[in-house]
């Protein structure tokens, strides 16, 4: 069929679709329904697009079309199946993203059939579950929330939509390979709507879900199975955690940025040694919590982790395992050690450091400083934060006997690591003064309800940006010992 024959199609197909569900919400269907029936039966056009077109710039012109149609159509409210709020754009971005991906992976049709069916089916799915059978609620973007079991959908459906189309559109790939992408297929789904509100995730999910299908049959099938594993781990331990208190909503995604390739490319070694950490970070959080407690009220970020303290502790480990799998070269490896041995000596040291008897002292100065102080330093802390940085060399020895003779060397990265952040922490990092109880503190509103004001460091310089520096320097000195 020629293109021409294809775009008259096209829009008698849609204007058919839409006809239907205006026509049955008239009649007395409900107005999430009749939505839901036309989001499915438009989405489900791009299996014409693929067979019927020849031209991807004419394939992509019906939705073009939609978008500036829909837009008329939503802010003039002309059809009451598909009304939403004003600020909800879903109906005009669902068809952008559908062009786009119809634009830039033509030539990967299975990048381009998962990624709109990833929200044709997956998102209608999730909606429908979340609505009904949705109890275990979360936070996300903007205040909204969204349930357990509606992401569990988005998850499901985006699993079994990906496994049919590389099944049936993708060249042949080893069924390991088609697993490990269809699982990273149908995690990076999940996380992209799980944060998409006002209609955004109509944007989000097929783009995020087609350039990973194309990255994936693309630049890295070889990579697939170790990914797919790790998305599978990572996202299994970050809602066990979010369960427990753990890590906050945001911090579940941040446990699976990071948790991804480091248990996906980093190995035994790397997936173990952040296992160790989390396991054992968690665990000191919750130990002697009534005595640290008046201690921790002036801290930034306590006890639960969120996404930005995921970042900050994992990402530089993250993107070493990145380039561990790409180059081969160990003193990848080192790095992804050497960073994740910095957080857990950081981490133990503020954990139990804060319980030593004696005051700490200011690493610049040496004077004594109240507990809890940024920059300060104690034995007990020191101590702590050696053990710390052992326990991921003890673990990556373990996981990889070679690591056993390496193993001063990662806990050496991770002393440094820690260092760095006690000397960033008394010299850059903003602290704060709360003039009501006279004490510093890492918080702009201080525990007592009062307005603190910047009393040493610079106000861009966070915890958070403190430690992923303290990472960074922990993953160099891994990266050199090796």
């Amino acid at each position: 069929m020629g293109d021409l024959w294809a775009l008259v199609l096209a829009f008698a197909y849609v204007g058919a679709v839409v006809a239907v569900g205006e026509g049955a919400h008239r009649l007395g269907l409900s107005r999430p329904v009749a939505r839901k029936v036309i989001h499915v039966g438009v989405g489900l056009w791009i299996i014409g697009t693929v067979l019927l077109f020849e031209s991807r710039y004419l394939a992509a012109v019906p939705a073009l079309v939609s978008v500036a149609a829909n837009y008329v159509i939503h802010r003039r409210r002309l059809l009451g199946s598909v009304a939403a709020e004003a600020e909800n754009l879903g109906t005009v971005w669902f068809p952008v993203s559908f062009a786009l991906l119809v634009l830039f992976a033509w030539d990967e049709p299975a990048a381009l059939v998962g990624g709109v069916l990833a929200m044709t089916v997956g998102d209608a799915l999730a909606s429908t579950v979340g609505l009904r059978w949705g109890r275990r609620q979360y936070a996300t973007l903007g205040g909204r929330t969204k349930s357990l079991e509606g992401s569990l959908a988005m998850f499901g459906a985006t699993l079994l939509t990906t496994l049919a189309t590389l099944w049936v559109v993708a060249p042949p790939l080893p069924p390991a390979a088609q697993a490990g992408l269809a699982v990273l297929a149908a995690v990076a789904a999940a996380c992209a709507e799980s944060v998409g509100i006002k209609g955004r995730d109509n944007l989000w999910v097929p783009l995020g879900t087609g350039l990973l299908l194309w990255a994936g049959l693309r630049l890295f099938p070889h990579l697939l199975p170790g990914l797919g594993a790790g998305a599978a781990l990572s996202a299994a331990i970050g809602l066990l955690a979010w369960r427990k208190r753990s890590l906050s909503p945001s911090g579940t995604l941040g446990a699976i940025l990071t948790g991804t390739p480091l248990f996906g490319l980093g190995g035994w070694a790397g997936g173990l040694a952040l296992v160790a950490f989390f396991v054992s970070g968690s665990a000191l959080s919750h130990l002697f919590r009534d005595r640290k407690a008046p201690v921790e009220a002036d801290f930034a970020k306590t006890g639960t982790r969120d996404l930005g303290q995921a970042l900050a502790n994992g990402g530089v480990a993250a993107a070493a395992a990145v380039g561990y799998a790409v180059s081969g070269d160990p003193a990848w490896m080192g790095a992804v050690l050497g960073g994740i041995a910095a957080a857990s000596a950081d981490t133990w040291a503020t954990e139990l450091g804060v319980l030593s008897r004696t005051a700490p002292r200011m690493v610049t100065t040496f004077r004594e400083v109240p507990p809890g102080t940024s920059g300060a330093v104690s034995l007990t802390g020191t101590l702590a934060g050696l053990g710390g940085a052992a326990l991921v060399g003890l673990v990556a020895a373990l996981a990889d006997p070679v690591w056993w003779r390496l193993m001063p060397w990662v806990a050496a990265a991770g002393i440094a690591g820690a260092f760095a952040d006690s000397l960033l922490g008394a010299t850059v990092q903003a602290v704060y003064w709360c003039p009501r109880c006279g004490k510093e503190t890492e918080r702009t509103l201080h525990g007592c309800g009062s307005t603190t004001r910047l009393h040493r460091g610079l106000p861009a310089v966070s915890n958070d940006l403190v430690n992923l520096a303290a990472t960074l320097v922990g993953a160099a000195a891994g990266f050199l010992a090796v």
